[in-house]
């Protein structure tokens, strides 16, 4: 089996094939005829070069050293516009990575540094050469696969890299427990990566570390897994998950995590086996996740498929949920909500947090909130009003609190629509009214088309002609009331089978918005006579009787004529009425 710097050397060699001929390119494009004097002045403290000769043979002069020299020292004049801003770290962490391998001697080259190298190695070469990419990709999993969990103190200090940054947390200083205590140990490895951390407006370069996945847990208080814990909680008890050990905790979260949203745990799961953690997370120095759940429930379902030792690559704050709990929340809303990427929360939960966070615990204002989100404090506000109406829901079920039970109704859309409507009404009574109309067709599942039910009760509200519809649709809610008990209202099986049960009562509901809906339509028949005489008095009106005078003697008479028929017409219609 070859030794790790044995394949780090041949991924080298791979670089250098695409590299260089990418260099060569880019360097007599900007250069023309002068590009390989350009060569020579970026490595004038070279002396191995030759001063002219053959295109081929003076980029096959190249080694890989001189390659990542060049892409470093010509970076504003020509790189810049080809790689993307990265590829000139990575040349100079893979000169360093040059160096080490070069005065290696007799020792092997250690697990991480060589897993790290070949990463990077890809990284820079698929901006230049997709197919070398892929095949130092199959040599850097060829390394990881042989990884173990142990890291000397000499491979620490190789990449001693970026200092911890000074905590201003009320946490002050590190307790017995915190990761950054366990740095350097096979549970915590510093990295040579760093990542920007941006909160409280600021933005801080934290270092990477390795972080085994056994001394992680996730963020129970992360807004997307929200509706999941309520209904945990509505089925084992108020807090219940507290009383779980670590293992448990993390197995019981990991499921709401990959139920949330399976198909991207799929899609994440496999970029992670093909090219390894891709995007560092960030985590409280007590171990938990503020983020990257995500990517730690595949790194945990990887783990124990293929038994390898797992770690997580994160930055490590200096925090305390119970001491700091508005910074970590200012913080999590940052890089969830305001940093530039896609956002997969699900409308319930992320309402519901809003709602939490503001109304609730306020333990944010809602410009803190909107702040922090990088949204309009006015978003934040719509949003609350929704979440309002989403807990009067669970109110009306006698289900408070359980966030579940309105994500399986699907409700977020129904009210969001609404509230429009809603403000519409001017009498208190009728947007109480409203509100509990959308609560009982929801309940009983009389909405087949909730797009469709809100524009009926928009042109019904909007016309005029709701009040016989809202007296009937109380009637309705008065039977609902007198039959919903205690019984119903353990869960919305037992509320779906109380529909099941009353579906008469679902069917009136139905009938009503139908006789109602051809109500409407047939008071808009009978207005339209005198709609369209409005409209015709609104067109004449609009004649401008200057122009009779510049008319020609033949259109004159024209219009003459068409006065006539219109004084006809109108007769006619006077005459039956």
């Amino acid at each position: 089996m070859q030794e790790n710097y044995e394949l780090v050397q041949k991924g080298f060699r791979i670089l250098l094939t695409s590299v260089s001929g990418f260099i060569g390119q880019k360097m007599r494009l900007e250069y023309k005829d002068n590009w390989w004097d350009n060569v020579l002045y970026s490595l004038n403290d070279q002396r191995n070069l030759p001063y002219g000769g053959e295109y081929g043979e003076l980029v096959d002069s190249l080694d890989v050293a001189n390659c990542l020299k060049i892409i470093d020292r010509q970076w504003n004049d020509v790189f810049r516009k080809y790689l993307s801003l990265n590829c000139r770290s990575w040349a100079k962490e893979l000169l360093c990575v040059r160096n080490i391998v070069s005065h290696i001697g007799q020792q092997d080259l250690e697990q991480p540094v060589a897993e790290r190298a070949l990463n990077t190695m890809y990284l820079l070469c698929k901006e230049c050469d997709a197919d070398g990419a892929e095949e130092i990709n199959k040599i850097y999993k060829e390394v990881r696969s042989r990884a173990d969990d142990i890291i000397t103190p000499e491979v620490q200090t190789v990449y001693e890299g970026l200092a911890q940054p000074a905590t201003d947390s009320k946490r002050g200083e590190l307790t017995e427990g915190s990761l950054l205590n366990l740095v350097g140990t096979k549970l915590v490895q510093k990295t040579d990566l760093t990542r920007k951390v941006t909160y409280a407006g600021k933005t801080v370069i934290y270092p990477v570390y390795k972080v085994s996945l056994e001394v992680l847990y996730y963020n129970d208080q992360n807004d997307r897994i929200a509706t999941w814990i309520s209904m945990y909680e509505a089925e084992n008890g108020e807090d219940s998950l507290k009383d779980l050990n670590a293992d448990i905790y993390n197995r019981v979260i990991e499921n709401f995590v990959v139920e949330s949203n399976p198909d991207s745990i799929q899609k994440t799961r496999k970029n992670i086996s093909l090219v390894g953690q891709r995007e560092p997370g960030v985590t409280l120095a007590d171990g938990r996740i503020v983020d990257g759940n995500r990517r730690f429930t595949c790194l945990r379902m990887n783990h124990r498929e293929n038994g390898e030792p797992g770690y997580f690559e994160t930055v490590i704050m200096d925090m305390d949920i119970r001491e700091d709990k508005k910074t970590i929340k200012l913080l999590e809303l940052a890089i969830q909500h305001g940093e530039e990427k896609k956002v997969d929360y699900d409308a319930i939960d992320h309402t519901i947090g809003t709602y939490r966070d503001i109304v609730q615990t306020k333990l944010l204002t809602a410009e803190e909130y909107a702040e922090s989100s990088n949204e309009p404090v006015a978003n934040v506000k719509k949003r609350i009003e929704i979440a309002s109406i989403i807990m009067e829901f669970l109110d009306y079920l006698k289900m408070p609190g359980q966030y579940h039970v309105a994500r399986e109704y699907q409700v977020y859309d129904l009210f969001r629509e609404m509230m429009p409507v809603i403000n519409s009404l001017n009498n208190l009574e009728e947007k109480k009214l409203l509100k509990t109309i959308a609560f009982n067709n929801a309940i009983m599942g009389a909405i087949p088309d909730q797009r469709k039910f809100i524009r009926d009760i928009k042109g019904l509200v909007k016309s005029g002609n709701y009040k016989t519809y809202f007296e009937e649709q109380k009637k309705l809610s008065d039977k609902i009331g007198e039959k919903y008990s205690d019984d119903v209202c353990k869960s919305k099986e037992t509320v779906d089978a109380f529909a099941s049960d009353n579906c008469g009562l679902a069917d009136e509901m139905k009938f009503s918005m139908e006789k109602a809906l051809q109500s409407h339509r047939s008071k808009q028949i009978k207005a339209k006579p005198t709609e369209s005489v409005s409209k015709c008095i609104s067109l004449l009106l609009d004649v401008d009787s200057r122009l009779f005078d510049r008319l020609d003697p033949e259109d004159k008479e024209t219009l003459k004529s068409e006065l006539n028929n219109l004084i006809e017409i109108a007769g006619n219609f006077k005459n039956l009425l």
